[in-house]
């Protein structure tokens, strides 16, 4: 379950907004991953996520918003991880490491509000650590680190 694995305890929701935001993205990478397998769209998903692990207002609209701003610019998100990892088709990388170069790219193309860059990153590879495979957190890190170069 996402709790467990950001460290929160069950039926315990994170009170500060960092806390939040942090739940926020792991909805919405888990969207987007139940997208991608599924073909069904990612914020509807993000959605019903959000609603049931009752993070609130503001958390939950943040998700929806990432999962949503990934659908609506994948090809240009696409494109640009292509830029960023010629060796990786997109296709050939794993589901989890995919769609957290895609959120993290698209907060960072897109984002509202005033998040630094390096902390999105920073969540990213949290995110990487969290629900990616073995190599996934240098993987992320790498990708990433050239955004910040």
């Amino acid at each position: 379950m996402w709790r467990d694995s950001i460290g929160e305890e069950a039926g315990e929701i994170p009170s500060d907004e960092i806390g939040c935001r942090r739940l926020a993205r792991a909805i919405a990478v888990q969207a987007l991953y139940e997208a991608d397998l599924t073909g069904h769209a990612g914020y509807p998903i993000a959605e019903r996520l959000a609603a049931e692990a009752g993070i609130g207002i503001a958390p939950g609209e943040f998700a929806v918003w990432l999962a949503e701003t990934v659908e609506t610019n994948r090809l240009t998100l696409d494109e640009k991880l292509k830029e960023l990892a010629p060796a990786w088709p997109i296709d050939q990388l794993s589901p989890i490491d995919r769609n957290i170069l895609r959120l993290a790219l698209a907060e960072l193309e897109h984002g509202k509000d005033e998040t630094p860059q390096k902390v999105i990153v920073s969540e990213a590879i949290e995110l990487a650590t969290l629900f990616g495979s073995e190599g996934s957190k240098s993987f992320v890190n790498g990708v990433l680190g050239a955004v910040l170069a």
